[in-house]
């Protein structure tokens, strides 16, 4: 039996999910003084009447989805397979990013990106995913001075830099 998603389920859940996400930022913002003081307005201010309004919203889209349903497919297996197919490697990235450092992981996720989705041969994958990673590292740690998530990799070259 082939694997598909209804339009209607995607619409109800994503209305679900939205109005779930205002209910947590407004909690949130009720921990805070979320009132207007002496000096302007207080840290919970914005995020609770923007989340109010996330929610009506959220709601609004909950009930139209329910009562008028679209017929469709959102998406179809192969769409899927397509779809998990970016969403598992990017997952890995945000895993492996802590351990192994940003800069090492961004290299790996492009040299596997661009040879599994890109087609392209090695010497290309390797170009881009380790000249992007030079890049990323000449920007952020030399030029902006703000260092991102820091692996082996990145502390050697760190006291290669500063032993020069």
């Amino acid at each position: 039996m082939p694997v598909s998603i209804r339009r209607q389920a995607m619409e109800v859940t994503m209305a679900g999910l939205l109005a779930a996400f205002s209910a947590v930022v407004i909690y949130g913002s009720l921990q805070l003084a979320s009132g207007w003081g002496d000096t302007g307005p207080q840290a919970g201010y914005f995020p609770l009447r923007l989340a109010v309004l996330l929610l009506a919203v959220s709601l609004a889209l909950l009930v139209q989805a329910v009562r008028q349903p679209v017929q469709g497919t959102f998406a179809d297996g192969t769409q899927l397979r397509r779809v998990f197919s970016l969403f598992g490697p990017t997952v890995v990235l945000a895993v492996a990013a802590p351990f192994l450092g940003f800069y090492l992981a961004s290299a790996l996720f492009l040299l596997y990106m661009c040879r599994v989705h890109g087609g392209f041969g090695w010497g290309r994958s390797l170009l881009i995913g380790f000249g992007a990673a030079i890049v990323l590292y000449a920007v952020f740690e030399l030029w902006f001075g703000v260092p991102l998530a820091r692996g082996p990799l990145e502390d050697w070259l760190d006291t290669l830099r500063t032993a020069a």
